[in-house]
């Protein structure tokens, strides 16, 4: 447990998790990007629930979400921030490997 402990704080001390941090927090001060952002995921949302309960999304529905996913990638702090979680997204997936690499080890003798 002590080893998961010191390897949370690795994370949270490296340059990735830091820049990540930082991208958050300005596309939180970004009123704009982040009023995208929360669009996007609304209507990413909405898509999702009218798929899962078998209603087909119209082509003026998928028009306004291509629309608004080309309007996220004009927005330099959207695409900042995307960045640097699909980055700390690698790292996170990167390390889980990585433990399951070690669980294999231990099993095997």
């Amino acid at each position: 447990m002590q080893k998961s402990i010191e390897l949370g704080k690795s994370i949270g001390l490296s340059n990735v998790y830091k820049e990540f941090k930082q991208a958050e927090n300005d596309l939180l001060h970004n009123s704009e990007a982040c009023k995208l952002v929360e669009d996007l995921q609304k209507l990413k949302s909405e898509h999702h629930g009218k798929k899962m309960a078998g209603i087909e999304i119209s082509e003026k529905e998928q028009q306004t979400m291509k629309e608004l996913e080309q309007s996220c990638l004009r927005d330099r702090q959207v695409l900042i921030t995307n960045e640097a979680n699909s980055k700390f997204q690698d790292l996170m997936s990167k390390m889980t490997e990585n433990i399951k690499t070690g669980i294999k080890s231990a099993e095997q003798g």
